[in-house]
C-alpha cells in the first residue's frame, strides 16, 4: 500500500513539472511574440526579413539568430522579443530534462536503486545530447 502511495506521489510530481514547464514556456514565448509585434525595431526587422524568407532563406541578414544559451540571455537586453521567444523554446526543451531529474529524486526517496541508476543514465544521455548539439 505504501509503495502505491509513493508511486502516486511521484507521478503527481512528474505531472506537475510537465504542466508547469509547458505553461511557463508558453507564457514566455507569448510574451516574446507580443514584445516582437509591439517593438518598432522588431517590426522593421521582420518587414525586411519577409522577402528573404519567401525565397527560402532561413536566417536573413539582420535578423536575430541565437547559437547558445548565453547568446539568448545576452540578447534579452537589446532585442527582448525574439530572445524571449527563444528562451521559451529553451524552457520547453528543458521541461523533459526536469521531469527526469524529478524522477531520479523520487526513485531515490523510494529507495529504488535500480530505477535511480536507469534514470540517471537517461538523464546523462539527455544532458550529453544537449551539450553536443
Amino acid at each position: 500500500m505504501e509503495g502505491q502511495a509513493a508511486t502516486a506521489r511521484l507521478e503527481g510530481a512528474v505531472a506537475l513539472v510537465l504542466r508547469v514547464g509547458v505553461t511557463v514556456s508558453c507564457a514566455v514565448m507569448g510574451a516574446g511574440a507580443v514584445v516582437t509585434l509591439v517593438a518598432p525595431r522588431s517590426r522593421r526587422e521582420t518587414a525586411r526579413a519577409v522577402p528573404a524568407l519567401r525565397r527560402g532563406v532561413l536566417h536573413p541578414a539582420g535578423t536575430s539568430s541565437f547559437h547558445s544559451i548565453g547568446g539568448v540571455l545576452g540578447a534579452l537586453a537589446h532585442d527582448p522579443g525574439p530572445a524571449l521567444v527563444m528562451l521559451g523554446v529553451l524552457l520547453l526543451v528543458a521541461t523533459p530534462v526536469a521531469r527526469v531529474a524529478v524522477s531520479v529524486v523520487g526513485y531515490a526517496l523510494e529507495g529504488d536503486r535500480r530505477f535511480v541508476s536507469i534514470t540517471l543514465i537517461v538523464l546523462a544521455v539527455l544532458v550529453a545530447s544537449f551539450a553536443i548539439g
